[in-house]
């Protein structure tokens, strides 16, 4: 099975890094966290990068063929979880608003100081229907 490279233009990333990758219909995006694309710097609040956060999950989304709609697993990685859950769970709810398997961890540090959240994605990929409309159009009757 091929296993297809998903990295949006607005990611600046070493070649030996992915920002995801689909195989078959399984998307799988890599931790992301609360650093601003065009400045390559970590926000300053936990609201700032969990916007962030779930912006950039949602353009990845699409560049892998896929919606929020389709996300069914959310792992979310929190530096002081119990001060942090319920506005990330807030800014979440927009982006990624439909039911899924989920885990948030507490962590100590994450890979970048200041970085506060990272979040990693498991979506598929909708099927496509066949088109029927030549097919409903001939049963159709003349009155």
């Amino acid at each position: 099975m091929e296993i297809k490279e998903i990295t949006p233009s607005e990611y600046k990333v070493p070649k030996r890094y992915w920002r995801g990758v689909v195989v078959g219909d399984l998307v799988l995006l890599s931790g992301t966290g609360g650093i601003d694309p065009e400045t390559d710097t970590v926000l300053p609040t936990i609201e700032e990068q969990a916007e962030m956060v779930f912006q950039r999950i949602v353009r990845s989304l699409k560049v892998a063929g896929t919606s929020p709609e389709y996300v069914i697993r959310r792992t979310t990685y929190l530096v002081d979880p119990l001060k942090n859950i319920r506005v990330v769970g807030e800014i979440e709810k927009k982006y990624l608003p439909y039911p899924k398997a989920s885990s948030t961890v507490g962590v100590t540090a994450l890979a970048r100081p200041g970085m506060l959240i990272e979040v990693d994605i498991m979506a598929i990929k909708p099927k496509t229907r066949k088109s029927t409309r030549g097919k409903a159009r001939r049963g159709r009757r003349k009155q």
